[in-house]
């Protein structure tokens, strides 16, 4: 069973990508983002698998993957339940090899027979090799306001369970 903050933290200290500088990093945004505006399309796929090195590691806070193989089966699946999909670069900073790629994306998720509308902030940190492949990846987003509480039945109970509370002074 995988460990999340247990692989996390062997994958990032066994990763090392190339050395990054502020115009990588925004490159790396840039693809990433660019990928990733074409999910809900025919292209998807195969813009994805362009970003991502075979041998890799990446755990978007749902799922984690070791091999590219099984991430691209990941995103087919993916990629057939969501529409209407908008992703924002809102900032790229780097830290010696890592990149950091501060996005906004929203959709349109089929569930049931249904769609709904959901969005999310999210931080993805980021490690490439010398081809500019994604090596490491660590997806930072709330799937319990992204996704969670939209979700039928789950959510209302989720909701009930654990409210969200917005206190101003």
């Amino acid at each position: 069973m995988p460990s999340y903050s247990g692989d996390y933290g062997k994958a990032e200290q066994k990763i090392t990508g190339v050395e990054l500088d502020d115009q990588q990093a925004l490159d790396v945004g840039n693809r990433f983002v660019a990928a990733f505006n074409t999910l809900g399309t025919p292209s998807f796929v195969n813009n994805a698998s362009n970003l991502y090195a075979d041998q890799l590691y990446i755990n978007d806070t749902l799922s984690q993957f070791s091999q590219k193989k099984d991430l691209i089966k990941h995103f087919e699946g993916m990629n057939a339940r969501v529409s209407n999909v908008t992703v924002k670069l809102i900032s790229a900073t780097h830290h010696q090899d890592t990149a950091y790629i501060h996005w906004y994306m929203s959709y349109d998720f089929k569930m049931l027979g249904r769609s709904k509308t959901m969005a999310s902030y999210g931080i993805s940190q980021i490690k490439i090799n010398d081809q500019q492949k994604i090596i490491f990846q660590q997806d930072y987003w709330d799937p319990a306001n992204g996704l969670y509480r939209s979700l039928p039945i789950f959510g209302g109970v989720y909701k009930w369970v654990l409210p969200f509370k917005k206190v101003e002074s």
